[in-house]
């Protein structure tokens, strides 16, 4: 994330998406999904979380946005160009609801096994012995 971006996540629903998407299209700023695929997707009842990962400068300034939000399919996953002033007027996510994003993230992380070397010197270390 880059320094000059804000610090929060924000609350977005579909409406919020479609509304912020058609405004990119306008304005010529970097679009990430076309309404179209919102729309057929994402049901109208769908929260997400959008946060700003980068602050662009051209053709106007703008935040590189990352954006998750549940769709048919599972989990839609896009970046869109937000202007600062749409961005501002976004509801922060809770903290109730940063915490589930968090564990939801955290639960999609695949875990691999430490290599057999590091495995052995783990179970020592644990005082299990050998493998």
């Amino acid at each position: 994330m880059g320094f000059d971006v804000p610090r929060v996540i924000k609350q977005v629903e579909k409406s919020d998406l479609v509304a912020l998407t058609e405004q990119a299209r306008t304005r010529h700023l970097g679009v990430g999904r076309g309404i179209e695929c919102l729309s057929a997707n994402v049901a109208d009842s769908s929260n997400g979380a959008l946060w700003a990962v980068l602050r662009e400068s051209h053709p106007q300034p703008c935040y590189r946005c990352q954006i998750v939000i549940k769709c048919s399919g599972g989990i839609e996953n896009f970046l869109l160009d937000v202007l600062p002033d749409d961005f501002e007027r976004l509801p922060d996510l809770s903290e109730e609801r940063l915490v589930q994003l968090a564990r939801w993230a955290l639960s999609h992380v695949p875990v691999s096994p430490l290599p057999a070397e590091y495995m052995a010197e783990w179970n020592r270390a644990r005082g299990h012995g050998g493998i």
